[in-house]
């Protein structure tokens, strides 16, 4: 169940840092294929991702923790949770996605943006409990940006870098590379398929 959220949250999360180095073909050429690429290259690939994302200090959980305090339970949630389980992508001030268990019909999460603060993204339960936060950091919604998660308690969860909507690539919160998505599958570094998804 944790990869399958994983999964979801993954592809929800928008917004990020439009400091890549454009000229680089490693980030530059979205619609490499990850399988030719040599050990080389996806290692040099790899470095270049992660000091983007982890060239600043992460942040302290005490401050993580006051910056969400208003927002632990949701005041809206009955709205929310109605709003999510329609499919409606906005609702109200905010931008809305519903998270399913696989063939099932009834939401177990559900994540808000408010549309004027873009910068962060807050994953309720489906009681109206948050569970999660994203911090944005970039240009959403232009491509390249990334997104560190946090839990409530102000522990980093993973962080994403978000080349396209085809291709990801994701890293513990110690900054371990986890694997890079592209399109349906996570490779890792030696191309082995380690996940799947049906929608990106």
């Amino acid at each position: 169940m944790k990869k399958f959220l994983f999964c979801l949250i993954s592809v929800f999360i928008a917004q990020g840092l439009c400091c890549a180095n454009y000229n680089d073909i490693y980030i530059a050429d979205i619609q490499y294929d990850w399988i030719k690429k040599t050990d080389v290259e996806k290692e040099a690939i790899i470095n270049e991702v992660h000091d983007i994302i982890f060239e600043a200090p992460e942040l302290r959980k005490k401050d993580i923790k006051a910056d969400i305090k208003d927002r632990r339970k949701d005041k809206n949630h009955m709205e929310h949770y109605l709003a999510a389980s329609a499919g409606h992508e906005e609702c109200g001030e905010d931008i809305i996605s519903a998270f399913y268990y696989k063939n099932q019909k009834y939401i177990y999460m559900y994540a808000l943006q408010n549309k004027k603060d873009v910068s962060k993204s807050y994953y309720y339960d489906a009681l109206g409990h948050l569970r999660y936060v994203d911090y944005i950091y970039g240009e959403y919604p232009e491509y390249p940006y990334y997104a560190i998660q946090y839990r409530v308690s102000g522990k980093p969860v993973s962080a994403v870098y978000y080349v396209s909507k085809d291709n990801q690539y994701i890293f513990e919160p110690d900054g371990t590379f986890k694997g890079v998505w592209y399109k349906h599958n996570m490779y890792d570094k030696h191309s082995k398929v380690i996940l799947k998804r049906t929608t990106y």
